[in-house]
């Protein structure tokens, strides 16, 4: 048998081998590109890849096919990659996003709800200098009067950390042109209160907005509080205050509870300590920043062996991390679903311009929803 080392020596000596050959092809990868950037031919082309597959697998003995495939696939992937990335350098026009220079500040922010509710919370914490914030009825009201320029920006939950996203919210975003521009996280933490007579004892239902009922629901079931749906935690304080009735109790922030004049029978009742939300501004304008450190899109595939796991692959290959991924079932296509994705940068690296140049040529849809910047309240 011969030694490791002996080996890890002729491993080497391989690797510097594929190495070579790996920038010929590169070297040749470039020369398609500009070929294609001359004609305006599709870099993707899945029946020449396919075929290149057939014909290479059957050189290749059975037992190593698949580990081949798998090696030869990368390399078409990549070498696309970095036609990408030449094409675009040579001419940014490639990429046409609806960019806008400069972002104004908001006049006008909508949020769902009542004063005192944690979105309210929330748009005033991102924008303190507004000149109007306002409240409606449903998150939908909220896209709707953004869509209609009766509002600049909206603020609405996105995604909670102890039940993840909030599925209207993600819908709403398909179905309105609207772009994200801003993003904030706070910390969440909600109380049960009541009219001034209530007690622990005396209450037998608790009324919140169906995700915060979601984020309390150990200390609702200890205490075996049925749960009531409201339009918003603020609003179920206000309700709570004009019912009047010892055995109701809203679950909803501090503030709200002081503002609807409830005395607070309960403090940080959610299950999980260091609950958050995180909410995101809309507005009809697609911007970049300097300051941005996220990105979020939208896509579906087809529904094909590989797909899912191909374009995932691209996001490794333009060395940029995803801080979310999560779907959402497409309407009248059972078993079809469209991908929702977060991913760590903004349009300002070049990295990741390519990475949305190519996703945007390579998918059966894409859409781009916005580059802005995370922000966060510290933690108490």
């Amino acid at each position: 048998m011969r030694e490791l080392s002996d080996i890890r020596l002729d491993i080497n000596r391989v690797d510097h081998e594929i190495q070579k050959l790996f920038l010929d092809r590169m070297a040749l990868a470039e020369q398609v590109a500009d070929y294609k950037i001359a004609t305006g031919d599709k870099v993707l082309k899945p029946d020449r890849e396919q075929a290149l597959l057939e014909m290479m697998r059957e050189q290749v003995p059975d037992g190593l096919q698949p580990e081949y495939i798998s090696m030869l696939k990368g390399i078409i992937r990549v070498s696309r990659m970095h036609q990408y990335s030449r094409i675009l350098s040579k001419d940014a026009s490639k990429l046409s996003l609806p960019l806008t220079d400069r972002l104004e500040a908001p006049k006008t922010v909508v949020y769902q709800g009542l004063p005192a509710s944690y979105q309210f919370q929330a748009a005033r914490h991102m924008f303190p200098n507004a000149e109007a914030v306002s409240q409606v009825a449903t998150f939908e009201d909220v896209f709707r009067a953004v869509a209609n320029g009766k509002a600049d920006t909206g603020v609405v939950p996105v995604e909670n950390s102890s039940i993840g996203t909030i599925n209207e919210v993600c819908d709403l975003l398909v179905k309105y042109d609207l772009y994200i521009s801003h993003s904030h996280i706070n910390s969440i933490h909600h109380c049960l209160a009541g009219c001034q007579n209530a007690t622990m004892e005396t209450v037998r239902q608790a009324y919140s907005i169906d995700p915060a009922l979601d984020q309390c629901q150990q200390y609702l079931k200890d205490h075996a509080l049925e749960r009531c749906k409201a339009a918003n935690t603020a609003v179920a304080a206000q309700q709570v205050r004009d019912w009047n009735d010892p055995t109701r109790a809203a679950v909803c922030s501090e503030d709200a509870a002081k503002l609807y004049g409830l005395k607070i029978l309960a403090a940080t009742i959610n299950d999980d300590k260091t609950n958050q939300t995180r909410f995101i501004a809309i507005s009809r304008n697609l911007s970049s920043q300097p300051e941005d450190n996220r990105v979020s899109i939208i896509f579906t595939l087809p529904h094909q062996q590989g797909t899912l796991s191909s374009a995932l692959s691209m996001f490794s290959d333009h060395n940029i991390s995803l801080t979310e991924i999560h779907s959402r079932p497409l309407p009248e296509t059972p078993w079809r679903y469209r991908f929702h994705v977060d991913l760590e940068g903004s349009l300002a690296c070049e990295n990741v311009r390519s990475l949305v140049y190519q996703l945007s040529e390579e998918l059966e849809s894409f859409r781009l929803l916005g580059s802005y910047r995370i922000t966060q309240t510290p933690q108490e």
